[in-house]
């Protein structure tokens, strides 16, 4: 069976939510699938589409708090309310509020249009099953500033480089060549993203990914734990 690149991307992202689910279960999360289909059935979201309410999600509990991991639900940005877009995962605070209403400049006002608000969003990952490229990289920048309130030091989070929750991931298929490696190590460095690139070949290990956070008691700013030779 031939399968649409719609069907391939879909089947990428539903793998790379696995390799995120057993990272949260490495970093002793305890996780539990939520609003499942007759009990028993995961139902993934793979559309921008879809009302998040009829598909399920993974709750994660750990030493710092509750959080949701869900796929496509789309994000209304701090930075301006008309700035919006729908990240493949996204991890949020527990019983984030996805709103939703009709607008004659969505849809025709025929669908809701559902969002959260970026102040809920501790992390927001990105999937692309292609060959890694400058500009692809260099993109994901702008899904960090506008989908996290919290960067680059805003309340709520601290950095850390071996603990809790994985960092603004780019997920991507491909096989990055060494000038692209150099790129990637740069961005790592100056944003605390993370770029996973070659999982095609089956590497979908995401211990590599040294950019982490923890939520931080009493809304402290953002600041890097357990390495102080790398500057804010």
């Amino acid at each position: 069976m031939r399968l649409t690149d719609r069907q391939l991307s879909a089947a990428f992202e539903i793998g790379a939510l696995h390799a995120l689910l057993k990272f949260y279960s490495t970093q002793g999360y305890v996780l539990t699938p939520e609003n499942l289909i007759e009990g028993s059935e995961y139902r993934y979201l793979t559309s921008p589409s879809g009302n998040p309410a009829n598909f399920s999600f993974v709750r994660a509990v750990g030493a710092d708090g509750e959080f949701e991991i869900r796929q496509q639900v789309r994000v209304q940005s701090h930075v301006d309310p008309d700035i919006a877009f729908t990240p493949d995962i996204v991890v949020l605070l527990k019983d984030s509020a996805i709103e939703d209403s009709k607008r004659v400049d969505f849809a025709s006002g025929k669908r809701p249009y559902y969002r959260v608000s970026s102040s809920s969003v501790v992390a927001a990952h990105e999937c692309k099953s292609m060959n890694p490229f400058p500009e692809l990289l260099v993109s994901f920048i702008g899904m960090l500033v506008s989908a996290h309130e919290w960067y680059p030091e805003g309340p709520g989070f601290q950095y850390t480089h071996d603990k809790g929750h994985l960092g603004p991931t780019l997920f991507v298929g491909g096989t990055a060549r060494s000038i692209h490696l150099r790129m990637i190590s740069a961005m790592q460095k100056a944003y605390r993203l993370n770029i996973i690139c070659g999982l095609h070949e089956g590497t979908w290990s995401l211990v590599d990914a040294k950019n982490r956070m923890l939520r931080s008691a009493g809304g402290m700013a953002a600041t890097v734990v357990d390495d102080d030779s790398i500057p804010f």
